[in-house]
């Protein structure tokens, strides 16, 4: 289905290298068993291909149903380059309708069919880890286009190590109209990663009940146009227990267009989720709150260790601020530990969000969207996502792109390829699809669709020659410099 380097076979489940290289073993074999799982051993670390995604075969060209745990990777990735955004739907195997009706009833109470599925931050993240550099920059890409939040950090096994994927976001460029450009009909044109603007990082405690995702989703949707940008667990596959995706930071951009009737924000705004408890991430946890404008905690209450962690943090009064669940079971309790935990921070009042147990999540969105827009206004610096490389760096975090050693490689090999040669003439021999009759295929095409000339001869003619240049690109084969760029 997929191609795989022969001469770098993927890594066997029980390579000592692999399991001394972890501090903690049990979560490297949690990783490893779920590449086993879903089939994907072979292409670990990193040597599933862009090249071999793209590559047409009867598996990419016919849609085939999903038999196995080992066919959800590749019908993710198949609809996620299409940029379709049923790709999270492919997290279980689909349902056998040829089975008994009465089989069907008795299941309703006996049967526990979480085998038959994995969840979609679990196939996701063990995507990322198989992928090369070049496939990881195309995924979070095609994710972005979904409208879908991307993987800002990745977790190993070990969930205490993680690596800020800068290589993987610097292909994503956003268009927005901030409101000082919506008279003129301006508009900012940037690359993500080198944007400087307001970052927003939300994490939770581990007892809190409240879906800080979809709390997310309703922030950022406007009205009762809901989009599901971040994964919860209302969503297909939500509910099912993270296996190796504990300690994953997500990143999405609020962009606005330049109406205010319209916008939710009036400039663009970065929001970080971290996935799983903040005790069990601390590295996540202290590089968000670090770079982050402000930090959003969501809880139900406040144990001791949890607050010994907030206590650590430096700055708290300006960027610390604690969403409570307050529920009304042991609500005097939980709010007691609340209490405690912001007179030792002394944190002012307006730092805590209360969620009464009588107000839904879309009221509760409203009164969190009316914080961040007074937090805005106060902003004095920001950050790009290229800035935050020294701090990931001071914090012991990795970075894609300082072990990109294929990358460094391929252009090395197009520079020693290119030589003294002429630029133009090397490009004609190694790149002939993209020169003169390219060009020429391009005008035919446009007049096609806005005939200079009335009548069905002239397009026929226009046909007949782009029939002709078709034919002659067909004959090309390919060169030795293709390989090496895809």
């Amino acid at each position: 289905m997929f191609s795989v380097d022969s001469k770098n076979k993927g890594i066997g489940l029980t390579d000592p290298v692999l399991l001394e290289g972890s501090v903690c073993g049990v979560s490297f074999v949690s990783l490893l068993n779920f590449l086993s799982k879903t089939g994907l051993e072979e292409f670990y670390p990193n040597k599933l291909t862009l090249q071999s995604l793209l590559e047409i075969n009867k598996n990419s060209v016919y849609e085939k149903a999903v038999s196995s745990l080992k066919d959800l990777p590749w019908c993710f990735l198949r609809n996620l380059v299409k940029i379709n955004a049923e790709c999270r739907n492919c997290t279980q195997i689909s349902a056998n309708h040829g089975e008994d009706t009465e089989d069907l009833d008795f299941d309703l109470y006996t049967a526990d069919d979480s085998d038959n599925k994995v969840n979609v931050h679990d196939l996701i993240v063990a995507l990322f880890h198989c992928a090369d550099s070049f496939l990881q920059q195309e995924m979070s890409l095609k994710m972005s286009m979904c409208q879908f939040s991307v993987p800002l950090l990745l977790p190993y096994g070990n969930k205490s190590q993680c690596s800020l994927m800068l290589w993987a976001l610097r292909d994503i460029v956003k268009e927005w109209r901030p409101h000082d450009l919506s008279e003129s009909r301006g508009f900012v044109e940037e690359n993500i990663v080198q944007a400087n603007i307001p970052f927003y990082s939300f994490v939770r405690l581990k007892n809190c009940s409240l879906s800080k995702s979809q709390i997310l989703n309703q922030v950022l949707s406007r009205g009762q146009q809901n989009h599901n940008i971040f994964i919860h667990r209302d969503m297909e596959g939500g509910t099912l227990q993270r296996e190796i995706a504990n300690g994953l930071v997500e990143v999405c951009w609020y962009l606005p267009c330049g109406r205010e009737n319209l916008d939710i924000f009036p400039e663009p705004v970065a929001f970080a989720n971290l996935r799983g408890d903040v005790c069990e991430s601390l590295t996540q946890f202290n590089f968000l709150f670090q770079v982050s404008t402000a930090t959003f905690v969501f809880l139900d209450k406040i144990e001791e260790n949890e607050q010994e962690v907030l206590a650590s943090l430096q700055n708290v009064k300006s960027k610390l601020v604690l969403i409570i669940n307050r529920r009304e079971k042991g609500a005097t309790e939980d709010m007691m530990s609340v209490k405690k935990t912001m007179e030792k921070l002394d944190l002012p009042k307006s730092s805590a969000k209360t969620k009464d147990p009588r107000v839904n999540g879309a009221e509760f969105s409203k009164k969190l969207c009316a914080a961040i827009k007074a937090s805005l206004l106060e902003v004095k610096t920001t950050i790009s996502i290229v800035n935050m490389l020294d701090k990931a760096s001071e914090l012991g975090l990795s970075v894609d792109e300082s072990k990109t050693d294929k990358q460094r490689k391929t252009a090395d090999g197009l520079k020693d390829g290119i030589g003294v040669r002429n630029v133009p003439q090397y490009k004609n021999q190694q790149l002939p699809l993209q020169g003169d009759n390219w060009k020429r295929l391009s005008q035919l095409e446009k007049e096609v669709c806005r005939l200079k000339k009335p009548g069905e001869d002239f397009k026929s003619q226009l046909e007949e020659e782009i029939k002709d240049i078709k034919k002659k690109q067909r004959q090309y084969k390919m060169s030795k410099l293709m390989p090496s760029i895809y």
